[in-house]
């Protein structure tokens, strides 16, 4: 019996141990299925943290991806916001390395970013001039996944302790790259021919339903599912299980 691996990569100004603590992914089902390998982007978590704004825009952190892969074989890519981003640049990037993806809460894009690149641009901002502490009171008021809101409020604290245990000299070129950045066109994602799974939840201005729903119509070979409460986003494992049985288990 084989596995296929599984790199998966997590959101902006997140990362493992933020996705842990918050723990609305339960990894258990996906590795009865595959190899998972999960890291920290640079900037975040663990990773070293370069000062160049160009290092955080969402088609150079292909190279995190690439590099946690290890070797040179194939691998499913995925992730979440920021991680969704990398893994659909990866699969353009290297499409003989990506035999499938898993793209979850992909951000807003293309003409519905709805103002977020000033929004970004203007927390680099303040955490230049005001520190994290300005960046943090700024942050706070900002609207969080309503599914979150509603039913599980305390991951606005833990997101906000994570938030503020980053390095405070590379969070602007965090946000900066950011403001820069915008997924493939939908012409570049029409010519990826491969399976691809494509999570969404309802309620959350910055990852759209609209926009995932766009990528799963450009994605050829999509299974695309909306999740509108946490028990929907629970069920999510295993649906990435399901999907990767049938790529990843063989005699």
């Amino acid at each position: 019996m084989s596995r296929c691996t599984f790199v998966w990569a997590h959101g902006l100004q997140s990362s493992k141990a933020h996705e842990d603590e918050i723990g609305l992914f339960d990894w258990g089902p996906v590795q009865d299925v595959a190899r998972v390998v999960r890291y920290d982007a640079r900037g975040h978590g663990g990773s070293s943290c370069p000062y160049e704004e160009r290092a955080y825009r969402w088609s150079t952190l292909v190279d995190d991806m690439l590099w946690a892969s290890g070797g040179e074989g194939p691998f499913v890519a995925g992730g979440a916001c920021m991680g969704a981003a990398t893994s659909l640049y990866a699969a353009l990037r290297a499409p003989r390395r990506i035999q499938a993806l898993v793209i979850v809460t992909p951000p807003a894009a293309w003409d519905g970013r709805n103002g977020q690149t000033e929004q970004y641009s203007s927390a680099a901002t303040a955490c230049e001039r005001g520190g994290m502490r300005s960046l943090l009171e700024s942050w706070q008021s900002r609207p969080q996944p309503g599914i979150l809101d509603r039913e599980l409020p305390l991951a606005r604290d833990i997101t906000m302790r994570h938030l503020a245990a980053m390095d405070e000299r590379a969070l602007p070129a965090i946000l900066r790259g950011m403001a820069q950045s915008d997924l493939p066109s939908q012409e570049e994602l029409a010519s990826l021919v491969l399976p691809a799974l494509v999570l969404a939840w309802e309620g959350d201005p910055c990852h759209p339903v609209a926009t995932a729903s766009a990528i799963a119509d450009a994605l050829l070979l999509s299974e695309f599912h909306v999740a509108s409460d946490l028990a929907g986003v629970r069920a999510w494992p295993a649906l990435v299980r399901d999907f990767l049985s049938n790529l990843c288990l063989w005699e």
